[in-house]
């Protein structure tokens, strides 16, 4: 199964804008400092998005929550966003503005929505890290502060009614599941030698 063949499965096997949940597996590299760190290219971070929604576009999500609390602002300046829609099944993925080689499924939630959740698991050299190994990976993180979005501040989105939007990477994206229905999109992938859109 090709890229493209599978994102149209996800995109007809899901529901638009049900709660859903996403497991990505990746590398913590990015996310740590380098300078004799001793757990580079050692740990692998499993974040579990529970109660997000896929099948939504940026744009038009930004938008109608401007309208909701009253502001009756243009659209958003989409220039300032390093992502776009996909040419196909736009709604459902996003590529990279750059180059367009890296396909990331959107997921969303509102500040309003209670039911979802992230729980985050380290794997040091492939096994689960124990508490004291997750202590020390964490203090190799680097902290990042969450501000609001300057785009959805220019909309007079205001932080309690604030949107959150999370790209995984589809091939770092291990399983998504709804109801009964499920998908292991990096399984998939695996089995295909070329990766072309």
């Amino acid at each position: 199964m090709e890229k493209l063949e599978l994102m149209a499965n996800i995109a007809n096997e899901f529901v638009k804008g049900a709660s859903c949940i996403v497991v990505v597996n990746k590398s913590a590299d990015s996310a740590m400092r380098k300078t004799n760190n001793p757990f580079l290219g050692r740990v692998t971070i499993r974040k579990t998005y529970s109660g997000y929604v896929m099948g939504t576009d940026y744009s038009n999500s930004l938008t109608n929550t401007a309208e909701r609390m009253g502001n009756e602002g243009e659209k958003p300046n989409l220039k300032k966003v390093w992502h776009k829609p996909t040419e196909r099944f736009g709604e459902w993925f996003s590529t990279d503005k750059k180059t367009e080689s890296k396909v990331y499924l959107k997921l969303q939630r509102n500040a309003k929505q209670v039911a979802y959740k992230v729980d985050t698991t380290y794997y040091l050299d492939g096994v689960l890290a124990t508490p004291s190994e997750v202590a020390e990976i964490e203090g190799w993180l680097t902290k990042r502060s969450h501000t609001q979005s300057s785009t959805q501040t220019e909309m007079g989105i205001d932080k309690e009614h604030e949107q959150s939007f999370i790209l995984p990477q589809l091939d770092t994206i291990i399983l998504i599941k709804q109801g009964d229905r499920e998908v292991r999109p990096s399984e998939v992938l695996a089995l295909v030698p070329s990766l072309a859109l």
